[in-house]
């Protein structure tokens, strides 16, 4: 940690801002799709020091937000624990935005300890400076996705393991702070996103084999701790499922719908049939292409992403190494897990299912980056009787290319981006100004609208335990379905909220 510098701390910086500007200036900071409204939903829930919360007894449908479940009498989200978790302690400063942007900080901070513990300082600072602008990460920083978070413990859980393999010079004892420090981080990311963190470990888990078979002695604390800390802090999924739901092996992804599994075979996914190897074809070949631009934010040339070429530069040209093949499988695995799954990752920020495989690549790219710069070139003895200037070549072709192919990232990539989402969220901010201007009081507001996520753009305040709320904002049913809403709050002013109309915000008259 005394080895990190101005640069790694500008990238940080700089990290954490971009993922603040994008949070505000492009989501609102508040939350928009299906996961993210079940996600704040349930860190609110953690945030009031419960697991989940009673159904309402008046009319649960007038609060409905999607990806909520209601199982016995109970609500919750229906994602896993670990990312609720981490957002709780934003619920309690009332700053959800921290958290993200806390995470894209310690994902460039991972990368770069894991580009200099690997390699060397260089490789380190050019991979966080290329995930940095990434378009896909940019756009996941702002968004209340599970993604960034799981990214950021990934790469931590990496750092741990490389150095938790490395002996003390004085007693050749693994590090058992590292080892413990990757059982958590991977612990953590498993009650995230399981079959993430399963794919993502599963070479990890390889190497923990070989290492055990070869030199047991030597590697047996550090692997033993690496377990115990992961098994403890895996084992909160479990049991966070039986006390839902009675059993711990729910998949609580099938309680809303039964279809979304894992898996190839009938009843899985939506086509019919079944989810099959055709369809996770499919899928690849839809999600595949735009990847290769969201994760450097390169364009293509005869429809091939420029930025697999920095990667191919750093599996194949010399000094070959097998860490960089290394670091090529957990990205493998990770898509390949992904043709498991029925459902595509292509949204508003790009193919999210591979985007745990990012910090791995930014690596590889760096690495191939610096080799093809590299001096003296490692080129074989019979070429170097070549003229200087055509060894020097690939050096000046990255030198002149890098910096336009940043800016063309930025101006046609994230730029437009930007600016498609501001527009998007728009009404969605100004129904959030248009309350917090109002500054109601124990009030009680009735959303007039047709589509759940009109309602969900101020739904999404109420508090887990509506009464505990200033405000409580329902659907508007009508005089007849509204009647039992606002006799279950009575003493409320009665507001009426519909975003068509000039006065979106409206007092209920009554008369003296």
């Amino acid at each position: 940690m005394k080895r990190i510098n101005w640069q790694v701390i500008a990238i940080c910086a700089a990290a954490f801002i971009l993922a603040t500007a994008v949070t505000w200036g492009v989501y609102g900071a508040m939350p928009h799709s299906e996961d993210e409204h079940a996600n704040v939903f349930q860190a609110k829930v953690f945030a009031s020091g419960n697991l989940a919360m009673r159904v309402p007894s008046v009319q649960p449908n007038s609060f409905y937000l999607p990806f909520i479940l209601t199982e016995n009498g109970w609500m919750f989200g229906k994602y896993p624990p670990g990312y609720s978790l981490l957002l709780a302690p934003g619920v309690w400063l009332n700053q959800l935005w921290l958290i993200n942007a806390l995470a894209a900080l310690f994902v460039v901070l991972g990368v770069y300890l894991v580009g200099r513990d690997l390699f060397d300082a260089d490789t380190g600072v050019l991979a966080a400076a290329l995930g940095l602008l990434a378009p896909m990460f940019v756009l996941l920083s702002g968004a209340f996705v599970s993604h960034i978070a799981t990214m950021a413990l990934l790469t931590f859980f990496t750092w741990g393991f490389i150095r938790a393999r490395r002996p003390r010079q004085s007693d050749r004892a693994r590090p058992i702070g590292f080892a413990a420090l990757a059982g958590l981080t991977l612990g953590l990311a498993f009650i995230t996103r399981p079959w993430t963190a399963f794919a993502v470990g599963l070479p990890f888990a390889l190497q923990a084999l070989i290492d055990l078979v070869q030199r047991r002695r030597s590697v047996w604390r550090a692997y033993g701790i690496m377990l115990i800390a992961f098994g403890a802090v895996a084992a909160v999924l479990p049991l966070y499922n039986a006390a839902l739901t009675g059993s711990p092996w729910t998949n609580t992804y099938a309680l809303w719908w039964p279809m979304d599994r894992i898996g190839f075979g009938p009843g899985i996914g939506v086509s019919p049939g079944g989810h099959n190897l055709q369809t996770a074809l499919m899928n690849f070949r839809l999600d595949f292409p735009p990847f290769g631009l969201m994760w450097l934010g390169w364009p293509d040339v005869i429809g091939v992403s420029l930025a697999w070429l920095p990667l191919l530069a750093g599996l194949l040209w010399p000094p070959l190494s097998k860490r960089d093949w290394g670091l090529m499988l957990p990205p493998i695995l990770l898509i390949a897990a992904y043709l498991l799954y029925w459902a595509r990752g292509s949204s508003f920020y790009g193919p999210r299912y591979y985007s745990e495989a990012m910090p791995f690549l930014w690596l590889i790219a760096a690495r191939g980056l610096i080799k093809v710069c590299a001096t003296p070139h490692p080129w074989p003895r019979r070429f170097m009787d070549a003229p200087r200037r055509f060894l020097d070549a690939p050096r000046r072709v990255v030198y002149v290319a890098l910096p336009l192919l940043i800016a063309w990232n930025i101006v046609y990539v994230v730029e437009p981006r930007f600016l498609q989402g501001f527009a998007e969220y728009r009404s969605a901010r100004r129904a959030l100004n248009t309350i917090a201007q109002a500054d109601l009081q124990h009030a009680l507001v009735f959303v007039h609208t047709d589509r759940w996520h009109d309602y969900a753009d101020l739904g999404w305040l109420n508090a887990p335990h509506l009464a505990d709320g200033d405000v409580i904002f329902a659907y508007d049913f009508g005089p007849l379905g509204n009647a039992a809403v606002i006799k279950a709050f009575p003493d409320r002013h009665v507001y009426y909220f519909d975003r068509t109309q000039p006065l979106p915000l409206v007092a209920e008259r009554r008369d003296e």
